[in-house]
């Protein structure tokens, strides 16, 4: 009996490994698709606990990006960010964390997750070919509980993820349209005065 236990745990423990391995595996595999094309662009839909709706579109150049929706502009040129919410008429300009990120760009975690979160494959659901993986913080204390990216393996684009916020609050955003573009210059990824005639810039650094 003692031997069939030890076998039953070693057969558990491997599963684990595998898993694990297989979680990274596919987050590397969409990483490397995101920071390998001269840049990427995709629709998004953001659905927060709190009943806001946000639909709109981001174009990415590896750890830069810029979105666009009708309430709120952000851009972001590798280390300054500047975000501006339409009902307010202003631009905030602050230097985010890596976990901050996550909270303006979907796609963040995808490259980001190895220093910050645990990984691991969740079941499949039943008829579905997606594949979801879930991330918990390897610090305690984080602003994110958890978050689930679901991946489309036919490929590697992601389609969904899910952010729970330490404060129970949770943002879904649905991701479609993903599809690789040309080279964008520099300058795409940085706020222009001239880019929102008549809002007040708040430096927040």
């Amino acid at each position: 009996m003692r031997k069939v236990l030890i076998l039953i745990m070693a057969l558990a423990a491997a599963v684990g490994v595998s898993a694990a391995e297989s979680a990274a595996s596919l987050l590397q595999r969409c990483a490397s698709k995101l920071t390998s094309a001269p840049s990427v662009s995709a629709s998004f839909s953001i659905r927060s606990s709190d009943g806001e709706n946000i639909g709109g579109s981001i174009v990415m150049a590896r750890e830069k990006f810029r979105i666009s929706s009708p309430v709120m502009h952000i851009w972001y040129d590798g280390r300054t960010q500047w975000s501006a919410l339409t009902s307010a008429r202003e631009v905030n300009v602050s230097e985010p964390t890596a976990e901050e990120l996550l909270a303006s760009n979907p796609f963040a975690i995808i490259t980001s997750y190895a220093s910050l979160y645990n990984v691991r494959l969740l079941p499949a659901q039943k008829g579905s070919r997606l594949r979801r993986v879930e991330f918990t913080p390897r610090q305690t204390g984080a602003d994110i509980r958890r978050a689930v990216l679901v991946i489309d393996p036919s490929t590697d684009w992601p389609v969904k993820a899910t952010v729970v916020m330490a404060s129970g609050a949770s943002v879904d955003t649905t991701i479609s349209n993903c599809r690789t573009g040309k080279k964008l210059a520099a300058s795409t990824f940085v706020y222009k005065k001239g880019d929102l005639p008549g809002y007040e810039l708040v430096d927040l650094r």
